[in-house]
């Protein structure tokens, strides 16, 4: 008969610390709590709902609710409503699976659902009518004093209602008034369970999120260990594992599913990524992302009482310090050691014989000397245990082998000298250095990419309209591209100084009669072949170049001019004018940065395709410093520090001598004091 009955719930005093809205903050660890539960029941299914679309924490909702043996009247106030209570010693009325092992033991589990929610709604029942009660943790706080003791709070209870499904048992409990701001996915729910419950749990109760069944963690394994099943290992000192562990053959994206999970009577009990403690020191560290492991370890939990307890109240972690789990740590560092070292090695391997199996690499290093095709192997070995993407690595081995190509190319005297008393080993090596040139046009070629590169930036720069000169601190800016690479203006021109004021300059000229209060500054002071000096101005390529900035450069000519009789200017702009061209008022050259573009672009073009022809070029050294500078300059920008600057201009392709001052050398003319 249909009435009402009212409970109250006793909280004894040692376990309002665990309360679950401190023990159990994330989502899929609270409901796997509950999860637990249902497994203590005697379920054989388990569906969760979860909101997704629509999600607002004030109005939805999750359900757990389970076949399991559900409780009586009586059951709800003496067995659910004592927390704290340990069910494996206080024995129960109705034994729901005698073959399970029980996995709760504190008796605040059913409080789990506390963490993420501020309200649950529980309905049980078995075999004929459902009772129904709520509880807010509000409430159930209201009175809470300093010695952790609560007075009774009472709950209201509704008895012979109609349960909420068909079968003959069961418990459903509705969370409430969410406390998280987003949904939980339900991908990432049903991910996270499989691997908090073992695959023997999943398999004797079935658990689905929104009515997809949660399933075995899908890894592919490049080794597994065994291929299948399970391994035992007896323990010292008594204790038993079953055990597998395997390496996917990609990067396991989700943190939970990497390393070991160790389980407890089929839950989770030392939550994952977990290695023993030794992946910052074992060899073949990468292998921790490919890791994916389980270990049960029942023996952990076998006591009763509270004593014997070595895992933590939310199973996120196991005691190691405890005597029960000490030999069960040292054999896993012990395990875990082994396998990422053996990973190594075999990546490695593999590596190393997809690389010496490549006509692109091998028969570069079956032209070195034995210890460098030794080293190279080792090197290569290292190189393999990386981890990562083998195909992308392949540039890396490219710059290994690279590296002794070019430093036998350096040691060629020393060779010669050491066997030219030995006329068949001279003849062997007068063999291998005929391949040479081709290692040396490679050295060139990797030279000019650079360069190239270099030009794709200089477009990129005209294309962005970067600014003429750094401004703030740290930009780039044409002005220090150029400097970099003078000859991106003219292959055939050496620039002399750059940013001088022209008072300085013609002081530096021995010139007597200038105006010393003139300041202004030129941007570079380049020499032509035929002896000439080309004054250069730039202007930004979006610059509308204003008849101002064209009488500025004839004032610079008209100064310099008293000291060079051959003085040429050039401006360098983009294509905008603020009067018609026709109206150039000036001798100064005009260059357009897209010409300039195009000249140097055919220039260096045809020069890849000459060296592409295996001719080589002097001066190796001076271009293996170029490639050192290209790198930084891709890499970081064409901004150049201070100290750069004082270190003067970057390699030129020409070297002439002022006809009336000598030697220029690279000298800038940036004095410190102008930086």
């Amino acid at each position: 008969m249909e009435g009402t009955r009212t409970y109250t719930i006793q909280v004894l005093g040692r376990t309002l610390e665990h309360l679950g809205a401190q023990m159990y903050k994330r989502r899929d660890t609270a409901i796997a709590e509950l999860v637990a539960n249902c497994w203590d029941a005697g379920a054989t299914q388990v569906d969760i709902t979860v909101d997704v679309a629509g999600y607002d924490r004030s109005s939805s909702k999750i359900v757990i609710t389970d076949n399991g043996v559900g409780m009586t009247e009586d059951e709800v106030q003496s067995d659910y409503l004592v927390v704290g209570r340990n069910r494996r010693s206080a024995g129960a009325a109705v034994n729901p699976a005698p073959n399970r092992k029980v996995m709760g033991r504190k008796g605040i589990g059913k409080l789990a659902g506390f963490g993420i929610a501020s309200h649950m709604e529980v309905s049980t029942w078995r075999n004929g009518p459902c009772t129904a009660f709520s509880m807010d943790m509000e409430e159930l706080k209201r009175d809470a004093t300093a010695e952790q003791t609560i007075e009774p709070v009472p709950i209201l209870a509704r008895t012979g209602a109609e349960a909420p499904t068909d079968t003959p048992s069961g418990t459903r409990i509705i969370l409430s008034r969410l406390k998280h701001s987003t949904p939980i996915g339900e991908y990432t729910l049903r991910e996270s369970l499989a691997r908090r419950f073992s695959r023997v749990t999943r398999g004797e109760m079935s658990i689905r999120v929104n009515g997809v069944e949660v399933a075995d963690p899908e890894v592919s394994f490049e080794q597994r260990v065994p291929e299948s099943g399970y391994l035992t290992h007896a323990l010292p000192g008594g204790g038993e594992v079953r055990y597998f562990f395997g390496f996917s053959d990609q990067v396991l994206s989700q943190s939970l599913m990497r390393g070991f999970a160790v389980y407890v009577n089929g839950k989770i009990a030392q939550t994952s990524p977990f290695y023993f403690f030794v992946e910052g020191t074992a060899s073949g560290q990468h292998g921790t992302r490919y890791l994916h492991g389980e270990i049960h370890a029942d023996f952990l939990d076998e006591g009763i009482d509270d004593e014997s307890d070595v895992i933590s109240t939310d199973r996120q972690e196991i005691d190691w310090e405890s005597d029960a789990a000490k030999q069960l740590s040292y054999w896993g560092q012990e395990l875990t050691r082994k396998a990422l070292r053996e990973w190594a090695g075999r990546r490695g391997t593999t590596f190393v014989d997809k690389i010496t199996s490549d006509p692109e690499f091998s028969g570069r290093i079956d032209v070195l000397d034995e210890p460098s095709r030794t080293q190279v192997h080792r090197f290569l070995q290292s190189l393999g245990q990386a981890g990562g993407d083998q195909e992308k690595i392949r540039p890396l081995a490219d710059s290994v082998i690279r590296a002794f190509e070019y430093r036998h190319f350096h040691d060629i005297v020393a060779d010669i000298e050491e066997v030219s008393d030995d006329p068949e080993r001279l003849e062997e090596l007068m063999g291998r250095i005929s391949k040479w040139k081709v290692l040396e046009s490679r050295a060139i070629l990797e030279v000019i990419d650079g360069r190239i590169a270099i030009i794709d930036k200089f477009n990129n720069a005209l294309v962005m309209n970067i600014s003429e000169t750094a401004n703030p601190a740290g930009t780039e800016n044409l002005h220090d591209l150029i400097a970099w690479y003078p000859w991106l203006i003219d292959p055939e021109w050496q620039v002399l100084y750059e940013e001088k004021q022209i008072s300085k300059q013609l002081r530096e000229w021995k010139v007597r009669d200038f105006d010393e209060q003139d300041l202004s500054r030129y941007d570079f002071l380049a020499l032509a072949g035929d002896g000439r000096v080309k004054v250069i101005e730039i202007k930004r390529s979006g610059h509308t170049v204003t008849r101002d900035d064209v009488q500025k450069l004839d004032k610079y000519v008209d100064a310099l001019s008293k000291a060079h009789p051959k003085i040429d200017a050039v401006f360098i702009s983009g294509d905008s004018y603020e009067f018609p061209l026709e109206r150039w008022n000036s001798t100064a050259r005009r260059l357009t940065w897209n010409s300039i573009y195009d000249q140097v672009s055919k220039y260096y073009d045809h020069y890849r395709e000459v060296l592409r022809a295996d001719v080589s070029t002097a001066g190796f050294d001076r271009k293996r410093r170029e490639v050192m500078q290209t790198r930084r300059v891709l890499e970081l920008g064409a901004y150049r520090s201070p100290a750069d600057r004082k270190a003067g201009l970057g390699v030129q392709d020409v070297s002439y001598e002022d006809p009336a001052f000598g030697p220029q050398g690279d000298d800038s003319g940036t004095d410190e004091d102008e930086n």
